[in-house]
């Protein structure tokens, strides 16, 4: 071999003084705009808060979504009706179990229609929604919730 080839030529000065630093205009902060054109983002509010405080308003409604996977979530949802809040629940996860469903949609039918005085209603094949008292569902878009006379309420 010849010298040239034992010469190291590309580590020379490690003196151990600081490395070079490069200047790379997307490393250099800059101040954004408030009118940029980037797309706006949205967080899902749920994972981000599963428990987030609700603040009730006089003439409110507050409306959940739920799965209901198994007879342990009916609890839950009975609690929200008995709140006097809104649910619609997905039960495709229990279509197949048809005694567990069976028992889960009679459980609500008790506790909603029959104890508390509220509405059961079916949105699709596996969708229900769970009215609390003093709302009610009405059919078809020719009867428009203003034209309902009050006493369908009581």
């Amino acid at each position: 071999m010849s010298e040239e080839g034992d010469k190291q030529t590309s580590l020379d000065s490690f003196a151990g003084s600081a490395p070079r630093r490069l200047n790379l205009p997307s490393q250099e902060p800059t101040l954004q705009s408030s009118s940029s054109s980037a797309p706006t983002r949205y967080h899902d509010m749920e994972k981000l808060y599963p428990n987030a405080p609700v603040p009730k308003v006089a003439d409110g409604l507050v409306i959940h979504r739920a799965v209901l996977h198994d007879l342990t979530g009916v609890p839950q949802l009975m609690d929200w009706i008995a709140d006097g809040e809104a649910v619609i629940v997905r039960m495709e996860k229990m279509m197949n179990r048809e005694l567990e469903c069976q028992t889960a949609i009679e459980r609500l039918n008790l506790f909603v229609e029959k104890d508390l005085g509220g509405q059961i209603i079916r949105l699709t094949e596996s969708r229900l929604m769970l009215l609390p008292p003093g709302c009610r569902g009405i059919r078809g878009l020719d009867s428009e919730a203003f034209s309902v006379d009050p006493s369908e309420f009581n």
